[in-house]
């Protein structure tokens, strides 16, 4: 899936919804929920307003396995430390900044304005982690150490627009169904449950492809979440090259990400999501 053309790919009017850039780290000794509310008032500025809840299961980075991967499962850990994500989020509500012991995640949500493409979420999401590096050394704690990103875009698609019913979304993403959805005696196709699974080539990383029928109010919806993520090699403690190391993971995972849905896409879908290329 990894993309060999200088060509860069943009959507005029995409179904875009959601963007998440993350990076998953080694906790730091002794951090606890009110170090991360310390570092929320560090931000509370572009982020004034916060909650808590249940912090994200860490991923396992083994990436070395190619062609062998697990789904998501239930797992139950014992811990005698009292673990929390806060969520903080713009006053605009587009924006969340989401932390906790081992992760940072930058998250850009559609409320009224387009996406402001992947370079304006990295330049936050950098500036983030420079500010949490910074408060750790002021709490005198380790750097935190980075050893996996992550990159997800969600996609929505309402029904009426490109299709009708399940058996249509053959036809809004030939690339993952093929010949079409099939027809079965007495029955009709109502929804699927599943993801499909890519190594990326030579780049150390997957890509995860999911779509999902879901409800947006009262209005049926198919959700496309593309989703890439990958692991970091640093030795020992982060240096000013760390912060390099992640942006040239989430650059594979967003070049995976857009590349893979341009190709699963139909050439109508295409159209009328006003797709056109950059040449570089």
């Amino acid at each position: 899936m990894s993309p060999s053309s200088p060509i860069e790919i943009t959507f005029a009017k995409p179904p875009l919804i959601e963007v998440a850039m993350s990076v998953q780290f080694a906790p730091p000794q002794n951090l606890n929920p009110a170090h991360l509310g310390v570092f929320w008032n560090d931000l509370r500025e572009t982020y004034p307003t916060v909650q808590s809840t249940q912090p994200i299961i860490a991923i396992p980075n083994d990436f070395t396995n190619r062609g062998q991967w697990l789904p998501p499962s239930l797992r139950f850990a014992l811990s005698s430390a009292t673990e929390c994500r806060l969520q903080m989020t713009s006053l605009d509500d587009a924006w969340m900044c989401q932390i906790q012991h081992d992760r940072l995640v930058v998250n850009w949500r559609l409320r009224s304005d387009r996406y402001p493409r992947f370079d304006a979420t990295w330049q936050r999401f950098s500036t983030t982690w420079e500010v949490l590096q910074r408060r750790l050394a002021a709490f005198g704690m380790s750097a935190a150490v980075p050893h996996m990103w992550e990159l997800t875009y969600v996609n929505r698609i309402p029904k009426g627009e490109l299709w009708e019913a399940p058996r249509d979304w053959a036809r809004v993403f030939p690339g993952l169904w093929g010949n079409g959805l099939e027809r079965l005696p007495n029955a009709q196709l109502c929804g699927m449950h599943g993801e499909w699974v890519w190594d990326l080539e030579n780049d150390n990383a997957r890509l995860y492809i999911e779509p999902k029928p879901a409800k947006h109010g009262k209005q049926d919806v198919l959700h496309l979440s593309l989703t890439s993520r990958g692991g970091i090699e640093t030795e020992g403690e982060p240096t000013s090259s760390s912060l390099d190391l992640v942006k040239r993971g989430l650059d594979v995972g967003h070049m995976a990400i857009v590349t893979a849905f341009d190709t699963i896409s139909s050439q109508d879908a295409k159209t009328h999501w006003g797709r056109h290329e950059d040449i570089s």
